[in-house]
């Protein structure tokens, strides 16, 4: 134990001059923690970094007379986590290593309940039969299709493997706009066609096997999920087929669908409009045609792939599709951007802080996946969300960036799978923090001309990491007693419950408030982790952070600067310019006001190695915590009973017919969603 007291912690900074000595020993308790909570064990893994950080120790000083430092210019063998190489790629290193380097308190700060902070209930129910499944490899990402030729998609890209080791086994979507517009995938390196409408500015992409395996390759890696998309406006069912048996060549079991053309609801347009690829004889009836066509032919070449349709936010193409004839296996996949009124009408759909954080946003959510939900329950199919973000207004739409973005990502990504949804891909780019689409959740470095290695995330991608973070289990019912607070419960094999509790109210405007959760059964411990900014308009620094060397945020080309907040860090020493997701920096707090999660980036605080809410009572079916305004919290609850920690991943099933289950009573809305 400490000997001397712990300075006080808040979110977002780190302890003052922190000692990678003293980094893995448990902090000294205080308040009502000390006395209400059981004494707590290490963790296994910052016990074992305090007994790797001793024997480093002993070793130097029993090592004899040491040589003059001045005399040598060789580096340090390890970085600010002892036995880990100097900028190691987070990939690489075991999270709870780097969790217990940020010395992190014991008990989370700010978590115990105030006298006179206003208060909401909270109400835990019991799993039943019929309750959805929450899947590891539900949370994901969706690129362009297009993005299959992007060389950085490859295993060698520390940063790309580190964030999708971080989203736990996730679906990784290639589609977008792109798939009928620019994209043409040859295996016999036929060449790039000349007579494609295309935009301003838009090049065809080329896309051919050598690019699948690639990406397969981190796949494997990855353990991620892939969905490709053929081309539907360029009519060519043959062409779908050899894409996906050279697909399933490469990803094997990893491919779990084929979607047939990107929103063909979209295709007719008008003829002065950039995305319209269809004349006015385009309808739902020569779509259902086309796509059995589809189906049938790539089956001739891949039986059993599970085809995936029509990526539509309109409920007559969802019924064409889901009926269509020769699809099955099949997926009804749906597209659902909520605040997409770019222009004058509409109000409440505009791209807005107040619309994004409104429980009316939240309600056409609902309304929209309830009656996609109730089309695959008819037809006996799974729901996949294969496209989705808080908007796809183009341009200057910053909104998407911010706290507020991440706050709803974050309640998105669980409310969805409430109701059914089995699988959910944010949309997403590979292109630059600056310049590049506002909404995607991961950003690289560079220059749109000229897009770097490096990459990181926003505040979304922050929001996503944190629900990947929940082991699988159940869906379990939970109840808030306000409008502006929602939950979210998922029960795990072990006992234990991971509640998920977003808050609405302006963190700018409103304080903290008591909430007191009810639970069917006695408590055994409760732990913490929580997204959080300093406004609704707050963002993460990415932008800063995937800044190319030599750009105006002061670091040079092979140097990497200090921080006070990064435990251990001394002294600079070369940096690797293609790692921004490195232990170095996952050791640096966030700036004040900046979203973070636990007051940091990557990685995510393990469910096991997570401070303690403090002041809960062991037996007791209740408890209070904290919550600031404007938040997401992860409560991991742990019964009695419990038989063991939650922290395992596990895969996804998410290939089966779900059995048909009443749809939840949510009243029609007029809900008006595209794609970018």
């Amino acid at each position: 134990m400490r000997t001397s007291p712990r300075p006080p912690v808040t979110p977002g900074r780190t302890a003052p001059s922190p000692n990678p000595s003293r980094s893995s020993q448990a902090p000294a308790r205080s308040g009502s923690s000390a006395s209400s909570l059981p004494h707590r064990t290490l963790p296994v893994r910052r016990r074992a970094l305090a007994i790797l950080s001793t024997v480093l120790l002993c070793a130097t000083a029993c090592a004899g007379p040491q040589p003059d430092p001045s005399a040598s210019s060789a580096p340090e063998p390890t970085g600010p986590v002892p036995g880990v190489a100097r900028n190691a790629p987070l990939h690489a290193v075991d999270p709870g290593l780097v969790v217990a380097a940020r010395d992190i308190p014991e008990t989370y700060p700010g978590s115990a309940p105030r006298t006179n902070d206003p208060t909401v209930r909270v109400t835990l129910g019991r799993t039943s039969p019929g309750d959805e499944d929450y899947r590891h490899g539900s949370v994901g990402l969706s690129l362009e299709s297009t993005d299959l030729a992007d060389p950085r998609l490859e295993e060698d890209n520390h940063d790309l493997v580190s964030i999708l080791q971080s989203l736990h086994e996730p679906t990784l979507r290639f589609g977008g706009n792109s798939t009928d517009r620019r994209f043409f995938f040859t295996s016999t390196d036929e060449p790039i066609p000349t007579d494609w409408p295309l935009a301003k500015g838009e090049k065809i992409t080329k896309v051919t096997p050598t690019d699948l395996e690639r990406v397969a390759v981190l796949a494997r890696r990855t353990g991620t999920s892939v969905i490709l998309s053929a081309n539907l406006a360029r009519y060519d069912p043959d062409r779908a087929a050899d894409l996906a048996a050279h697909a399933r060549a490469a990803f094997g079991d990893r491919l779990v669908g084929l979607m047939i053309g990107n929103e063909p609801n979209g295709f007719h347009r008008g003829s002065d409009d950039p995305l319209n690829v269809k004349g006015p004889e385009w309808n739902r009836t020569v779509y259902a045609r086309q796509l059995t066509a589809y189906a049938r032919a790539v089956h001739r070449k891949v039986p059993h792939l599970r085809i995936v349709a029509p990526g539509a936010y309109s409920d007559p193409w969802w019924e064409v599709a889901a009926g269509a004839p020769g699809t099955a296996p099949f997926a009804l996949a749906l597209h659902q951007y909520p605040l997409s009124e770019c222009g004058t009408r509409w109000t409440r759909q505009k791209p807005t802080v107040t619309n994004a954080v409104a429980p009316q946003t939240r309600e056409r959510v609902d309304a929209l996946v309830s009656r996609a939900r109730s089309v695959a329950d008819e037809h006996r199919v799974p729901l996949w969300i294969t496209e989705t973000s808080l908007s796809s207004c183009p341009g200057g739409n910053q909104i998407t960036e911010t706290l507020a973005a991440a706050v709803y990502q974050a309640d998105y990504s669980v409310r969805v799978q409430a109701l059914a949804a089995e699988r959910v891909t944010a949309h997403s780019s590979l292109g630059p923090c600056h310049g590049g689409p506002p909404m995607s959740p991961l950003c690289s470095d560079g220059t749109v001309g000229s897009p770097g290695e490096r990459f990181g995330l926003r505040a979304n991608g922050l929001a996503l990491a944190l629900i990947a973070s929940i082991p699988q289990g159940t869906m379990t019912p939970a109840r808030t007693g306000s409008e502006d607070l929602t939950a979210f419960a998922v029960t795990h094999a072990d006992g234990s419950t991971s509640l998920v509790l977003s808050d609405f109210r302006d963190p700018a405007t409103a304080g903290p408030r008591t909430t007191t959760v009810t639970t069917p059964g006695p408590v055994q411990r409760v732990t913490q982790s929580q997204l959080r900014g300093g406004s609704w308009r707050a963002t993460a620094p990415v932008g800063d952070a995937a800044d190319a060397p030599g750009s105006p945020d002061g670091t040079t080309a092979g140097e990497q600067a200090t921080d006070d907040a990064a435990p251990g860090a001394t002294s600079s020493y070369p940096a690797d310019p293609r790692v921004q997701l490195s232990v170095e920096n996952a050791l640096r707090s966030s700036a004040d006001g900046a979203v973070s999660v636990d007051g940091y980036g990557l990685p995510i605080t393990p469910p096991a190695d997570r401070p303690e809410v403090a002041g809960v009572r062991s037996g007791a079916t209740s408890f209070a915590v904290s919550l600031p305004a404007g938040t997401t919290t992860v409560l991991t609850i742990e019964t009695e009973h419990a038989t063991a920690r939650p922290s395992a991943t596990a895969s996804p099933s998410g290939d089966g017919t779900p059995t048909p289950k009443a749809t939840p009573g949510v009243p029609r809305a007029t809900t008006r969603s595209g794609g970018q």
